[in-house]
């Protein structure tokens, strides 16, 4: 499999805004899509306290890395912490709604792979335009 080289370099002023619910939303930094990389998608994530995002799946693994604030994370019945400098992964296709549980906004990077067409064909997953609201 022949993968093109790209170097690419994104402030976070050329970011394209990815609604995941009315209140949460996060800025695509690099994406197939918008930059044409081969597989990952990255982008920033600022919501403020108290908000809630819609439960959502992604094609493959979500990483999701907590610059500040806290929020908890609903996957498989279970609640994780999300909190400053840590690293999280959620596995393709389980559904994770998110709450903001600290007094100030929390701010994250995630990364993961909504349109890897490699992975697409893979999981037999085509004609799906991830992330999915569940």
């Amino acid at each position: 499999m022949d993968f093109k080289k790209l170097f690419s370099k994104k402030k976070l002023s050329d970011t394209v805004k990815e609604n995941i619910s009315a209140e949460v939303s996060r800025e695509v930094m690099i994406a197939p899509s918008k930059t044409g990389n081969n597989l990952l998608k990255m982008a920033y994530i600022k919501v403020p306290s108290g908000a809630r995002g819609a439960a959502h799946i992604h094609l493959g693994e979500e990483v999701v890395f907590t610059l500040k604030g806290e929020a908890t994370l609903t996957a498989d019945g279970k609640e994780y912490v999300l909190e400053e400098g840590t690293a999280f992964i959620i596995p393709p296709d389980v559904a994770h709604p998110v709450k903001i549980t600290s007094n100030e906004s929390w701010e994250a990077v995630a990364a993961y792979c909504d349109e890897c067409p490699i992975l697409k064909q893979a999981r037999g997953k085509e004609g799906i335009d991830y992330p999915v609201d569940v």
